[in-house]
């Protein structure tokens, strides 16, 4: 079976078809998707292949234990109840996990997310070949200092991502957007840096559960310590780039470029295309100036890619 299986079943047949619905929209990993309300057809699906995931609800598990998978999760629908190191009879070499049941539809992809890191028959989208011609990588820097500018950037990436697949990186270290900076998030840009160095054929799915969403718009959280993303090379971020390409889940990358980075001028040669933020007054041009003399003693750098724009909530005007 090429596609993996995700079957969720619940008897409330309006669950099933809400957090069906979530998952056709917000996952990329190609599951076929079935929602029964009827526990005794599970058994239908029992031989269909290894890359099985069951989703279930704690009343209906408890009612017939279902024999013959081996990635369950079980939605809680009550406290203190069941047990996560219990064996079941019959399902002992079964891998079962609980995560309650009414949480944010978001909470339980990235369940579902962190159980498929963990089956090793799984298919990730994307042919694993390098498809770096195909993603676009947008970048946006400013040699004036702006606390605007972070705002200005995700604001036109957020409007580009009405129309394309998008996916905004900060580079910032320091940045105090409480969007890309939340302490709730487990994961930030070290993180995902570090498993598209060592993860494989299963970083797709470690893509998708660290990306966070405003609106319409996917994003990668900055480092919760300043120093930790004061370290990321840009070597680092090409690699990173590379694999992301290979997911074929964005067209573009949004990279917004801080004056941090400890090679700067190697992280604007990442970018496709460059866009130079500025002010009008005299000391932002003459900024302006100074860079772009820099690039075009780069013998690297293609100077048809720079483009300078005015600031101040205007990208892309």
């Amino acid at each position: 079976m090429k596609n993996n299986l995700l079957i969720i079943c619940d008897s409330d047949k309006n669950y099933c078809h809400k957090l069906d619905s979530y998952i056709r929209d917000n996952l990329s990993i190609p599951f076929s998707i079935y929602g029964i309300t009827d526990i005794t057809r599970l058994s239908e699906f029992t031989s269909s292949g290894k890359n099985i995931l069951l989703l279930i609800s704690q009343s209906l598990f408890e009612k017939k234990i279902p024999f013959g998978f081996k990635h369950i999760l079980v939605l809680k629908e009550k406290e203190n109840v069941l047990e996560e190191k219990e064996s079941y009879y019959g399902c002992e070499d079964s891998d079962i996990r609980f995560i309650d049941k009414y949480q944010r539809s978001e909470n339980i992809t990235d369940s579902i997310l962190s159980m498929c890191l963990d089956i090793p028959e799984i298919v990730v989208k994307g042919n694993g070949k390098d498809q770096s011609n195909s993603l676009t990588i947008t970048g946006f820097y400013t040699p004036r200092y702006s606390k605007d500018k972070t705002a200005e950037v995700m604001d036109y990436a957020g409007k580009m991502a009405a129309k394309e697949k998008i996916l905004y990186i900060n580079t910032d270290s320091f940045c105090t957007s409480k969007i890309l900076r939340n302490p709730e998030y487990n994961e930030t840009i070290a993180d995902l840096i570090y498993f598209a160095e060592c993860s494989d054929d299963k970083f797709g799915i470690y893509l998708e559960r660290i990306v966070k969403h405003d609106k319409e718009l996917d994003f990668v959280p900055v480092c919760h310590i300043p120093s930790q993303g004061r370290m990321i090379k840009s070597s680092e971020y090409a690699k990173l780039f590379r694999k992301i390409a290979e997911t074929e889940k964005y067209d573009t990358i949004v990279f917004d470029i801080s004056d941090g980075m400890p090679d700067l001028f190697d992280a604007l040669n990442l970018c496709d295309e460059l866009y130079v933020i500025h002010d009008n007054d005299y000391i932002s041009q003459k900024r302006v100036d100074l860079l772009i003399n820099d690039l075009q003693r780069d013998e690297d750098f293609d100077m048809n890619k720079l483009h300078r724009v005015t600031g101040g909530g205007r990208i892309g005007a």
